[in-house]
């Protein structure tokens, strides 16, 4: 049997963990001295309310080696394969945390996959090693299918407000202040290294234009969904989905709600998007 493996940065839940017969590997979110498990002891958009309400800046902790080792070694007495499909390694230590457990253990059944990215566009390759296994791929026809896709992903998020930006030391300030005061929302595209900031816009309306006509100018494979991802907006991503028919984007569509890692620094209110270049 082939297990697919991933972090809850993915942006997938538990439960649609088990609806893709997957294992989603929880990280740890602190709030002060209080400490959660992403997924199982706070989902995405609670951790929003707390974001808001809280007076300490929220952190985080990656998955740990023994974690990794644990669940490897359950499925390697089953004589399972297992791909690990994990959040950049440049923006997490969750990854090197599965290799150093892979290395530990060394076995040829367990891949580990650096996604180089997150968010969205995890997801996206998560759910399409699913669609692989479950068609009956091998492993390795599995992992070469992912990793020529990851070339190709591509991910884009507009900032609603530069005030989380400001908390985690990305801009000063003034930036800030003067952001607020012109409506002006920060354009990020998430790459290997990190988040990179690619322009901005001024007013939500053009967020909304801004990647509409990305998708338009840098279109989507029709063969792999593209992913909305939002920050604790339901109700503007159901709406962004909407502008992205009417545009003509004839994709299928999935909706995920971001969170805590790049939570922290965008904020709530955020749209985002994620897909395959055609």
């Amino acid at each position: 049997m082939i297990r697919i493996i991933t972090d809850s940065l993915s942006d997938l839940t538990l439960e649609q963990g088990k609806e893709l017969n997957i294992d989603i590997m929880c990280l740890n979110v602190r709030f002060g001295d209080e400490e959660y498990v992403c997924g199982k002891e706070m989902t995405n958009e609670q951790f929003y309310e707390k974001l808001a309400t809280s007076p300490h800046p929220p952190s985080s902790s990656a998955v740990n080696p023994t974690a990794f080792t644990e669940i490897f070694n359950r499925y390697l007495e089953d004589d399972d394969d297992i791909i690990c499909i994990l959040f950049s390694s440049k923006m997490s230590a969750t990854y090197q945390n599965a290799v150093i457990a892979a290395y530990e253990i060394s076995s040829d059944k367990i891949r580990i996959i650096d996604s180089q990215t997150g968010l969205t566009s995890q997801a996206l390759l998560v759910t399409h090693a699913v669609k692989l296994r479950d068609q009956g791929k091998t492993a390795e026809q599995i992992e070469t299918a992912i990793r020529e896709l990851i070339p190709r992903v591509r991910t884009y998020l507009v900032v609603d407000t530069m005030e989380y930006l400001k908390r985690g030391g990305r801009i000063s300030s003034g930036k800030a202040l003067v952001g607020s005061l012109l409506h002006v929302h920060p354009v990020m595209q998430i790459v290997a290294d990190g988040a990179l900031a690619i322009g901005k816009v001024k007013g939500k309306k053009s967020c909304n234009a801004w990647l509409v006509d990305k998708l338009l100018a840098e279109p989507a494979d029709p063969d792999y969904p593209v992913v909305i991802g939002h920050s604790n907006a339901l109700e503007r991503a159901e709406q962004f989905e909407e502008q992205l028919r009417e545009a003509g984007i004839r994709n299928d569509f999935m909706t995920n709600c971001i969170g805590p890692i790049i939570g922290t620094h965008a904020g709530p209110n955020c749209l985002g998007i994620g897909y395959i270049l055609k």
